[in-house]
């Protein structure tokens, strides 16, 4: 779809890869200035999106790296998009967890969307508009084992999305989640849920794999100024796995 965000500034974590890199690369098409977020090399999104990018170290658990990249891009260039693409997905029995990593976890899939929005809302409500999306996953609809601290962090997403945009609607700032099936990205396709895909895959209408750019238009259609009108959604895209 052909959405127009020339003028607008975007704000996307865990922008070196996989979904958060197709994101910028489509924000960057639209022409937004895209800002990206993450402890990685981004120089493959540097390239996928042309000079239209300014990549940031930034750790998103931690708020004064949060705070401090905020405080570069206030002003005239202030954010008034944020997508939160930032997370893990380990995939492994409950019993086989520590409370730490589940701490560790928490921070990056939870923790990070809430010192990021924190950072940047004040620069959304003084231009009286704003876009922020969260990314969760559709496996909190389903009972996927091996997945409790990952879903119980993406379940959180959810809540956090509906109370914000309770919050700030009223100053033309919108907020929504979008759930993602089992999508193609290296990280999936090299991790524990490599081995799933045929499975999943075989659970969709749509009998192909997910692809990280099958949630661009999506994201794009959340982002234009003419969705005014949606707020606090969640807004699944896994092929028809499920319907709802």
């Amino acid at each position: 779809m052909r959405v127009d965000l020339s003028g607008r500034t975007a704000v996307v974590t865990g922008s070196a890869g996989g979904i958060g890199q197709e994101i910028c690369r489509a924000l960057a098409e639209s022409g937004a200035r895209v800002v990206g977020f993450d402890v990685a090399d981004q120089s493959a999104t540097a390239a996928a999106c042309e000079g239209k990018f300014q990549a940031l170290r930034v750790d998103v658990t931690d708020p004064a790296s949060v705070q401090e990249a905020a405080g570069r891009i206030e002003g005239d260039q202030a954010s008034s998009v944020v997508i939160h693409a930032a997370g893990k997905f380990p995939n492994r029995p409950f019993p086989e967890w520590t409370f730490a990593q589940f701490e560790d976890l928490w921070r990056l899939n939870v923790g990070g969307v809430f010192n990021v929005t924190q950072a940047l809302l004040p620069g959304m409500r003084e231009l009286g508009w704003g876009r922020i999306i969260t990314i969760s996953t559709q496996a909190i609809f389903l009972a996927i084992p091996g997945f409790v601290p990952y879903v119980s962090t993406k379940s959180a997403l959810i809540g956090f999305t509906r109370s914000l945009a309770a919050e700030v609607g009223a100053e033309g700032i919108t907020v929504n989640a979008i759930t993602p099936g089992l999508l193609a990205t290296d990280a999936a396709l090299t991790g524990d849920v490599a081995p799933s895909f045929d499975s999943v895959v075989a659970g969709q209408i749509i009998q192909r794999r997910g692809q990280a750019s099958d949630l661009t238009s999506t994201v794009l259609y959340l982002c234009d100024g003419d969705s005014g009108f949606i707020t606090g959604q969640t807004i699944n895209v896994d092929g028809g796995a499920v319907v709802h």
